[in-house]
């Protein structure tokens, strides 16, 4: 019996292969990505800020309006943190305050700290101008702002650096979006990440098992 040969399409293979690797090297950056709360200085190339910055642009958003203003301080951090210290104690009191002073210490020796603001302006345009109900697009904003937050994590990880997410608005929102020259009336703080490298190792964590939080072709 004479068996066929079907020519083999190496272009396919090749391509999975690399799909493959690309896969398995994204895995790897979401399995180290932990959050960091004690940082040390180290080696911050422009190349490195730029492709931080490049994650942002990437980070998709409804009606590719993207609802924040990421800033990343570098030269100005020792004044970054200052401000943020100036506000924590005129919010805060006794071991309260000493426990948000010792974070800061632990943050400040980093390269750099991300401020992710939220753009009010958007919201609105998408209620106004797209006729999203303010449900609707309050539920946009904070989706893509989730996003943002996770896809500039993820590349900081794959940097080699580390970082955590600091929930500071109620205590130096506005003082941080004046520091930075937005207006404060349009742009909210929604989270503060403290980059550098690790100088703690990560705390445990027991993460659920695949069949807790997702399936495939469930009911059959």
């Amino acid at each position: 019996m004479t068996r066929v040969a079907f020519p083999v399409d190496t272009s396919v293979v090749f391509e999975a292969e690399r799909a493959g690797r690309a896969a398995v090297a994204l895995q790897a950056v979401l399995a180290e990505r932990r959050s960091i709360r004690r940082l040390r200085s180290g080696v911050f190339t422009p190349e490195m800020r730029q492709r931080l910055l490049e994650a942002v642009r990437l980070t998709p958003a409804a009606y590719n309006l993207p609802p924040w203003r990421v800033v990343l301080v570098h030269e100005r951090r020792e004044a970054l943190w200052a401000e943020v210290e100036e506000g924590f104690r005129e919010a805060l009191h006794g071991e309260q305050l000493e426990r948000y002073l010792d974070r800061l210490r632990g943050f400040a020796p980093g390269v750099a700290v991300a401020l992710v603001f939220a753009d009010n302006g958007v919201e609105r345009e998408l209620r106004e101008g797209k006729g999203a109900s303010a449900e609707v697009a309050a539920s946009f904003v904070q989706q893509a702002l989730g996003m943002v937050q996770f896809a500039l994590w993820l590349a900081v990880t794959a940097e080699g650096l580390a970082t955590s997410l600091q929930h500071w608005d109620h205590l130096v929102g506005p003082r941080l979006a004046r520091f930075v020259g937005l207006p404060e009336t349009e742009f909210r703080l929604a989270a503060t990440m403290p980059i550098g490298y690790a100088d703690e190792e990560p705390r445990g964590i027991d993460r659920a098992v695949a069949e807790q939080v997702c399936a495939v072709d469930p009911g059959e």
